[in-house]
């Protein structure tokens, strides 16, 4: 047996082992598909299974003549992202170099050349550019993946396009006379990007500075993760194809050793959060500089900074600080009140938006004097589904930061899925994303809507700031509105079946004492046929074992010799005859008459019990105005059925009470309703019952509701927590607390 268990043990390591070398292949396949990349041995630090990687992503902007390019762009370095994996981290670091930064430039033969923009040193190859890197920076790279302009434009229709947040508004048309570079025209919001828009997003360089322009392509690369990070084990070889025809690598990408070793280190990150690290300069007019202390600083940073714990209490503290000390927002946090000329801008776009807009009461004081800008539009989920939207943008201090107050029907988007935190102020839930320490998102869900307020790129506002503004944004709704506040309604919970209250006539208690007798009448009569069977049977048994006993007993007594027999006085003989004397017979006569008798009436009776009962309670037994008035009466006692959800249920439990979750889902099967999952929620919810439901489902969440009867229920958008909960395929889901 023990051997047994060994072989069926070694057959499924070897099965598993054959599963991911086939996996493996498949992979270093796709990644070979535009060739490896020139580079020298020793030139990239090498890693062990399990042991911290650094990735080198550079995206090459060479390009052919154009319309406002002379001459062909040589190969640069438009962006050089370093990846750090490291498995004794709680987190994956991404650092931008910036490509204005102003460095000697090392080539692979120990020659040294004079100093110029880091960017260019991938002019000369990927060698010199990993070799400036050591040098200049201080940071060793494993791996280097490459990505052209035209390939990542593919590579972003190939996925299904992005859905991302462009901070502002980018325009640049090259006009005769004018200024000539890279064309783009983009609007502010969340909204999706396909190729084109999505490249011009990552690749702008223009109006603002570097450390902006790296933390664009840092967070269109996080929108990525959070769209698609959670499919990639389904379409896994969807995406090793897509990849593969975008980028470049180095030979140790394209063999199976170099890819099982970068794989079990990401495996043993997995599930890790990603930090970005702002990489810190001086910037100046054309180019950055960085003294020593600098980049040391920006070294420990990215190699063995960070806090591993997210600022969940402060932040919580914080909030509930704004909260009481509103008054005091703009007196102990850089923030000023919102001036009237943009209420009155806001007020007057509330007017034509179909769900109420809802507008910051305060803003930051650094940006306050730059023009806001508010913009409506449509976003269409991935089903084609259009959603109304909004943006206002707000400028910070800093050159091309800026924040959005956004706001949208479409409350199941992909930016709002696992948030870090929830915090409940003021009657409002508000679900918290992080990057690093510093807050990226706030979002809040009321009048079916879900708003969010949207922080710069570099994270330029603190927390507390992301807070106030979140705390302090108001709706222009009249108090008729629809939608102003969650719908609650007056009863909620689970009733008790409803109980019958009519009155029985006469016709129906004789009909039903019928039915009684007839119903009685037959288990006794069956009672009664079984025992005579049986006595029949046992009957029949004694006679045939007598038979053949008298038979044996004439046969022996014929081999004795005659013997002159006395017999006995007539009255000293037993009875064994005497069921055949003619007294004993006619009382055996009498019992079977008097049983046949009982049957006879028995069952008489069932069959006037039966006839009874179907004459009695038939429709017909009565005139047809008493039987509409009787039926109109019980229509008057009887309450209505409330109307059933069409669409499956899930229901979840988010309290402390065992098996709540499970004996709602009863109740509400009893019912009627289809409940299709059961589970759990991970965090506190609100106390009572919460109805939630998808974009479109609000009516099928309120005929939900109108089942429940013994606590009050909000019906409101789906949040984040409770989607995520309860599955991608759940459309109304009830929490109960």
């Amino acid at each position: 047996m023990l051997l047994a268990c060994a072989i069926v043990l070694v057959a499924a390591a070897v099965s598993s082992a054959v599963v991911v070398l086939e996996e493996v292949h498949t992979l270093t396949n796709a990644l070979g598909q535009n060739g490896s990349l020139k580079v020298a041995p020793g030139e990239l630090a090498s890693a062990g299974a399990g042991e911290p990687q650094t990735l080198l992503l550079v995206g090459d902007d060479q390009r052919s003549l154009t319309k406002y390019y002379h001459v062909a762009v040589p190969h640069l370095a438009n962006e050089m992202l370093l990846v750090r994996i490291d498995p004794s981290k709680p987190y994956i670091s991404m650092m931008s170099i910036p490509r204005e930064l102003w460095v000697p430039i090392h080539l692979t033969n120990d020659q040294t050349l004079a100093p110029n923009r880091i960017n260019s040193a991938y002019t000369y190859g990927i060698g010199p550019l990993v070799a400036t890197l050591k040098k200049e920076i201080g940071i060793s790279v494993n791996h280097v993946i490459v990505i052209t302009f035209g390939r990542f434009k593919r590579a972003v229709d190939e996925m299904g396009c992005v859905y991302s947040t462009v901070d502002r508004r980018y325009y640049h048309a090259n006009v005769p006379g004018g200024q000539q570079y890279q064309e783009i025209n983009l609007q502010p919001g969340y909204q999706k990007l396909c190729g084109p828009d999505s490249l011009q997003f990552v690749s702008y360089r223009h109006g603002d500075t570097s450390q902006v322009r790296d933390a664009r392509d840092q967070s269109f690369l996080l929108d990525v993760k959070k769209q698609y990070g959670p499919t990639l084990v389904s379409n896994i070889h969807k995406f090793e194809s897509i990849f593969g025809q975008a980028v470049q690598t180095d030979q140790g990408l394209q063999s199976t050793g170099g890819v099982l070793s970068l794989l079990d280190t990401l495996v043993s990150s997995s599930g890790r959060r990603v930090r970005q690290v702002h990489f810190q300069a001086t910037l100046g007019p054309s180019n950055d500089t960085a003294t020593p202390q600098q980049i040391q600083a920006n070294v420990h940073a990215f190699l063995f900074g960070g806090s591993s714990q997210l600022p969940i209490q402060h932040t919580a503290a914080v909030a509930h600080d704004v909260h009481k000390n509103k008054q005091h927002v703009t007196t102990q946090l850089p923030m000023e009140p919102t001036t009237a000329a943009q209420l009155s801008e806001a007020r007057g776009a509330a007017a034509n938006e179909p769900f109420p807009l809802e507008y910051p009461r305060v803003q930051d004081r650094g940006g306050a004097g730059v023009p806001t800008a508010l913009r409506s539009y449509i976003i269409h989920a991935p089903g084609g589904s259009g959603y109304p939207i909004y943006t206002a943008v707000f400028a910070t201090a800093t050159l091309g930061q800026f924040y959005d107050v956004q706001g949208a029907t479409w409350t199941t988007a992909p930016q709002f899925d696992s948030p870090d935190q929830t915090v409940t102020v003021g009657g409002r839930t508000y679900y918290l994303f992080y990057e690093g320490s510093n807050l990226k998102m706030v979002a809040w869900y009321e009048h079916d809507a879900v708003y969010w307020i949207r922080n710069t790129l570099t994270d330029d506002l603190a927390n507390g700031e992301m807070v106030a503004i979140a705390e302090q944004t108001e709706p222009f709704t009249t108090s008729a509105a629809p939608g102003k506040h969650p719908t609650i309604l007056q009863e909620t919970g689970v009733p008790s079946r409803p109980t019958r209250t009519t009155t029985t006539s006469l016709r129906e208690t004789l009909g039903g004492i019928g039915g009684l007798i007839a119903v009685l009448g037959l288990p006794l009569l069956l009672i009664y046929a079984v025992r005579r069977r049986r006595q029949l049977v046992t009957v029949r048994t004694e006679l045939a074992t007598a038979a053949p006993a008298g038979a044996r007993l004439t046969a022996s007594l014929a081999h004795i010799p005659d013997v002159p027999i006395t017999p006995p006085p007539i009255g000293a003989m037993p009875p064994l005859g005497s069921r055949l004397t003619p007294g004993h017979v006619s009382v055996h006569e009498a019992r079977i008459s008097r049983v046949r008798v009982l049957i006879a009436l028995v069952l008489l009776l069932i069959i006037a019990g039966a006839v009874t009962a179907v004459l009695l309670l038939s429709s017909g037994g009565g005139s047809t105005t008493t039987a509409n008035s009787a039926a109109a009466a019980q229509a008057a006692v009887s309450p209505a059925k409330p109307p059933v959800p069409a669409i499956p249920v899930t229901v979840l439990n988010s309290g402390t009470a065992q098996g709540a979750a499970k004996n709602l889902a009863v109740a509400l099967r009893s019912q009627g309703v289809t409940v299709a999952n059961v589970g759990n929620v991970g965090e506190r919810r609100p106390p009572g019952v919460e109805v939630l439901y998808v974009p479109g489902k609000q009516g099928e969440a309120k005929k939900l509701a109108s089942l429940l009867s013994t606590k009050q229920a909000t019906v409101a958008p789906i949040d984040p927590v409770a989607a995520a909960a309860a599955g991608p395929s759940a459309q109304v889901v009830v929490v109960i607390s």
